[in-house]
């Protein structure tokens, strides 16, 4: 048990590693270049989290990225690779924003989640495709939800200057979504809403399947020898498919929470913008653990808000965020073998350690 547990805490203390030598580094980098680093790593805390408005605004700019770095596990726990969660992630936006604009009446206990869970079946209905194309066709996965990502954004550009596009006014956007199906907020003057714990909820969600239901379990024995699954009776193919599918709807909830919960109160092109590949960073750098997907979100978050109060006070470019975001990306890829091999030698020690303890008793026996 005890073995057990120290496994478990070889990835977060990896991370916290790579996280803390990618800071160092990008502070050595910015004292090299003749500023003070103590004022940078300063403005940087600042910037995320200086105020309660400003720790607010990062918490909700993590929400996303953890909901798609929990799409990305979910699928890669099979061994499949979604990298189409940007067009699930706007898929699952459109939808929910139909009903919030064309389900009118409602009261807000029922409004609001049913565009939610609209978004979150469009989300998997539009990654079923792929998972449909791969599993029945053969179609790589990654190929095809790659490309379904700009057939989605052309679908957005679309909507919004055609049939979504609201009344009276130039900007290609949709009308005001309506109270009673918008995301309550929780701090004043702040975009943090209460998809907050949405978003918690389904941390904890993941978690629990992947380790204590028979689908996660089914999951992460396909993803880790597809043949010895099926010599365990697993359906492999249709497990790829749930896998592909479900996270398609967990992107397609964040992109109704973006919509729902998001400042403008509308929808526009580019609300999804760049979510996809900082989601797929927070999943990497939090190793693929849900629970770690958290701090790894704040992380990723608290460097872009941060860059830009350090470019404002000390001149330092903002884009040095994406240096430091390199650098930690690299220490992970490092690291995740690293941990792997401190498994495998753990495993190997104890069960040498069995084998000599059971050898020790057979011979007091005779």
């Amino acid at each position: 048990m005890k073995s057990g547990a120290a496994n478990r805490l070889i990835g977060p203390a990896a991370s916290v590693f790579t996280v803390v030598a990618g800071l160092v580094i990008s502070l050595a980098i910015i004292a090299v270049n003749g500023n003070p680093p103590v004022e940078a790593a300063r403005a940087l805390f600042d910037g995320a989290f200086g105020s309660t408005k400003q720790a607010a605004t990062t918490a909700a700019r993590s929400i996303p990225l953890v909901l798609v770095a929990l799409s990305w596990i979910v699928a890669f726990s099979a061994r499949r690779i979604n990298v189409g969660m940007e067009g699930q992630l706007v898929v699952g936006g459109i939808f929910a924003t139909c009903v919030a604009l064309y389900v009118p009446g409602l009261p807000a206990v029922l409004h609001l989640p049913l565009a939610i869970l609209v978004g979150f079946l469009a989300g998997g209905a539009y990654a079923g495709i792929a998972a449909a194309l791969w599993a029945w066709r053969g179609v790589n996965e990654i190929v095809s939800t790659l490309l379904m990502n700009f057939i989605a954004l052309m679908m957005l550009s679309w909507v919004v200057r055609g049939p979504l596009k609201a009344e009276g006014v130039r900007t290609n956007r949709s009308e005001r979504i309506p109270d009673s199906a918008q995301w309550p907020n929780l701090v004043d003057e702040s975009p943090l809403n209460y998809d907050l714990f949405l978003m918690l909820g389904l941390v904890v969600l993941v978690a629990w399947m992947l380790r204590r239901t028979t689908f996660g379990m089914r999951l992460r024995l396909t993803g880790a020898n597809v043949e010895a699954a099926r010599g365990a009776g697993v359906r492999t193919v249709w497990i790829g498919m749930l896998s592909l599918i479900v996270s398609g709807g967990i992107s397609g909830i964040a992109g109704a929470g973006l919509v729902l919960g998001g400042e403008t109160e509308v929808m526009a092109e580019g609300f999804a913008a760049s979510y996809n590949l900082e989601g797929i960073v927070v999943a990497l750098l939090a190793l693929n653990s849900p629970y770690a997907s958290i701090p790894a979100a704040v992380l990723l978050a608290s460097l872009g808000l941060g860059g830009g109060l350090m470019e404002a006070r000390l001149g330092v470019p903002a884009e040095l965020t994406l240096v430091t975001l390199g650098i930690v990306l690299l220490l992970v890829t490092g690291s995740s073998a690293i941990v792997r091999k401190a498994r495998s030698v753990r495993v190997d020690t104890e069960r040498d350690d069995s084998e000599s303890s059971d050898a020790a008793g057979a011979a007091a026996v005779t």
